[in-house]
């Protein structure tokens, strides 16, 4: 939330409130702009302070953008108004290049763009007409008219340079006056007129209208609005998203530090109004309970606990105890707070994850919000408690400061739910997604309608107009004007999907393997649709198979959630996405899932099995880590990773280490030791003519293929030195199919490395017809 302060509240009658907005703390949070993105709270030559409010699009077109934050009850039909700022146009006015400050809108910043619906008042340069003179202007119905004229010409008497300070004030009988200050608070002019009209008094709001070479030229600070607001025994406020927020939550009490051991949720008020919760619902969408007439204040805290704990917590400050209220997991569920017209307001899913200490994670301490500023920034944002008492439920976190929510991931999953139905999945709310279809579009059938089916917004369903098409590939897409709570522009705006067919033997097949991770980090599987067709990944099942004793892990799902891999794309799983990420740095976090569980992964030797959701046998590897490049210090922290994606996955030769100039893996992305196929007619070929293997990820290995006629020839391959000196047998009679590839790494029969030197390679083929054939082939070895 902005810096907002309200200097003096709930006098018997009435009060005199006051709103300032500094911009100091560098965040929009709270503000709403028409486009999204084009403004920000940056250091970019500041007006004051270390920030001002700045226009940062740079836009290739013309644009005007809007940008405004809701005042609700400052009511100047109870006494006089004032609106204050100081602000710096860049660029001299026109009737293409101009601003305007709506001091009292009863339109938020999207209707504004629409000048025939405004009613209020402006202050600004051009907003009609391109006299450059600065007024004070009335809008109704579209309709403009002047209210005060201040006869200063902006582009002679201020310029573009230096920023000027203006104070509008209104009496309670409608006078008007205008005063416009330099920084050294001189006077420049001052000016007055009557219009005794009244319109709503809903927003505060900025408009710029700019040329495509003249954006990112206004600055804005020091907003400062007073005026009546109306007393607690009035009906207070609505609230909108994030007005009141889920603050703190103990969700595991025992053992108690020295709280109460019991459970219970904190609220904030973040706004500077009393908001009336009669009615609202706190929900975990089983439990629901509905809150009676309960008021909290402006910048105060309610815990919220079970009705028989009311006592327990009432010394800690403002407890509401609920009849209802709902059972907290220790590992983590959804809770949401939602309006008495169910508008969502506040939520969170929790895990146990975030306490970020393991010492906090059994028990005795709360979660705690950071930066009430950014309330759904979600896991990044939320800590285990610092307080020595285990949390601090009534106060102000221990945690409490600075931590912006500076990004916005965007779409995380599009699936169909049936040929008519897409869901998209989203890494945070979105809430002005349903208003408008054209927001959305499929790169197929028309969008129908759009309805939330989350309570925390992050999901919705797309109803279309005709049915997708199986084997079509789609490209869902999202326009970049759609932001996240903090304003931030969505990042992934674009998805592919398609309608998935059932998974047959051989469509997926494992592709790179950690089964040896570091200490305290993940193993991971990764998978390649070597296929044309769509697969689901909620329809692949994994067990791992203890060859000794015959016996089989649990079954473990690729995906508890429907998601499509798209033919050749890579899919890997892991328990603990963040940390792997931060580990290979060659992965691709798009292709990077987490699961709950994996099945069991010695570090010596395994057997996995890759199931279709009938249990039929897709694919299945057998693993040892002999399998790694036999020259390496350690095998821990390295992958094993298929040199063909293609491949047979059981075939041990057709794996190795992945390189050390990848991280020593890349799950998600293109293996570092991956071959292409070649593309011609010989019945042997090598994949070069030299080989460097020192495991640098170029030319460490050397690929032999063989393309062969009928499908029962018997395979053997030999390396031997220049002078005939036998070096290694590859393989020694592999039944082989019509397509076969060998591969050596440059070792000899010991698993030492060879010299550098001329290599003869020596391939015998028995076909099915009973006929020998034989080839030589050279290879340079490079040390």
């Amino acid at each position: 939330m902005n810096k907002v302060i309200l200097l003096a509240l709930l006098l018997p009658l009435q009060a005199y409130g006051q709103i300032i907005q500094n911009f100091e703390s560098g965040s929009l949070s709270g503000w709403i702009q028409s486009p999204g993105g084009r403004w920000n709270s940056d250091n970019l030559n500041p007006i004051s302070g270390m920030f001002s409010l700045h226009h940062s699009f740079d836009n290739n077109d013309a644009g005007t953008d809007m940008i405004g934050f809701p005042v609700r009850d400052l009511n100047h039909v109870k006494g006089p108004m004032r609106w204050i700022f100081t602000v710096r146009h860049g660029y001299d006015p026109s009737s293409s290049n101009n601003w305007s400050v709506f001091l009292m809108s009863g339109n938020d910043p999207s209707q504004v763009q629409d000048i025939a619906r405004i009613n209020g008042y402006a202050v600004g340069v051009n907003l009609s007409g391109y006299d450059d003179t600065l007024r004070l202007w009335k809008v109704k119905n579209g309709l403009i008219s002047i209210v005060v004229n201040s006869e200063i010409n902006w582009q002679t008497n201020i310029g573009t340079s230096d920023p000027v300070r203006i104070s509008v004030e209104r009496s309670e009988e409608g006078g008007w006056s205008l005063n416009v200050y330099r920084p050294d608070n001189y006077l420049i002019g001052n000016s007055s007129g009557i219009d005794p009209e009244i319109f709503m008094n809903e927003w505060f709001i900025v408009s710029y209208r700019y040329t495509s070479t003249r954006d990112r030229l206004l600055w804005i600070d020091d907003i400062y609005i007073d005026g009546s607001i109306p007393a607690i025994s009035d009906q207070p406020a609505s609230a909108l998203p994030g007005d009141v927020i889920i603050s703190e939550i103990m969700a595991d009490p025992f053992p108690a530090v020295s709280l109460p051991a019991k459970e219970y949720i904190e609220i904030f008020n973040r706004t500077q109004f009393p908001l009336n919760l009669k009615s609202w619902t706190l929900s975990d969408g089983n439990t629901i309970c509905t809150f009676t007439e309960k008021v909290i204040r402006p910048h105060d805290y309610m815990i919220l606990c079970q009705l028989n704990d009311t006592s327990m917590f009432s010394m800690f400050g403002n407890t509401t105890g609920l009849k209802s209220f709902p059972a907290l997991t220790d590992g983590g569920k959804i809770l949401y707070l939602r309006d008495n017209k169910s508008n969502m307001i506040h939520g969170v899913e929790y895990s146990s994850e975030w306490y970020g200490d393991i010492l906090k994670t059994d028990g005795g301490w709360s979660l705690e919000i950071i930066d009430t500023d950014y309330p759904f920034f979600g896991d990044g944002n939320w800590h285990a408690s610092l307080s020595k008492e285990g949390g601090t439920p009534g106060k102000t976190n221990s945690l409490s400061g600075n931590n912006p929510d500076l990004v916005f991931n965007g779409i995380e999953n599009v699936f169909p739910y049936d040929s008519t139905t897409v869901i998209v999945s989203f890494s945070e709310p979105v809430f002005d997604l349903g208003g408008n279809i054209k927001n959305i579009e499929t790169g197929g059938p028309e969008t129908k309608d759009i309805i939330s089916s989350d309570p925390l917004l992050r999901e919705y369903l797309i109803y279309l107009r005709e049915p997708l098409k199986k084997g079509t590939i789609y490209t869902l897409s999202i326009a970049d004007k759609v932001t996240d709570f903090a304003g931030n522009i969505i990042q992934r705006n674009e998805f592919r999907f398609g309608i998935p067919a059932p998974v047959l033997k051989g469509d997926i097949l494992f592709n790179e393997l950690l089964f040896n991770p570091f200490p305290g980090e993940p193993d991971f599987i990764e998978f390649h649709n070597c296929s044309d067709r769509i697969l689901d990944a909620a329809g692949l099942l994994l067990v791992s198979v203890t060859d000794n004793f015959k016996d089989t892990s649990s079954v473990v799902s690729v995906s508890r959630k429907n998601r499509c891999i798209l033919p050749g794309d890579y899919y890997a799983v892991t328990t603990d996405r963040k940390k792997l990420l931060n580990r290979f740095f060659s992965s691709d976090p798009f292709k990077v899932f987490e699961v709950s569980s994996l099945p069991s992964m010695p570090d010596d030797e395994g057997h996995l099995i890759l199931y279709s959701r009938r249990l039929e046998r897709i694919d299945e590897v057998f693993y040892k880590d002999d399998i790694h490049y036999s020259l390496l210090a350690a095998n821990e922290g390295i992958s094993l990773e298929k040199i063909r994606t293609s491949s047979i996955s059981w075939d041990k030769s057709q794996w190795y280490s992945a390189s050390e100039s990848s991280g020593w893996g890349t799950p998600g992305a293109p293996n570092s030791v991956l071959f292409a196929q070649h593309e011609n007619s010989d019945i042997v070929t090598l994949s070069s003519t030299k080989i460097t293997p020192d495991n640098d990820g170029n030319e460490d290995l050397l690929v032999i293929d063989l393309k062969l006629t009928g499908n029962g020839n018997i395979v053997s391959v030999t390396v031997f030195d220049e002078m005939g000196n036998f070096v290694k047998k590859l393989t020694d009679n592999m039944f082989a199919g019509s397509e076969a590839a060998v591969v050596w790494n440059g070792t000899a029969d010991d698993e030492k490395p060879v010299s550098t030197g001329i290599y003869i390679i020596l391939i015998n083929i028995f076909d099915d017809t009973g006929k020998v054939l034989q080839w030589k082939k050279i290879c340079t070895v490079i040390r």
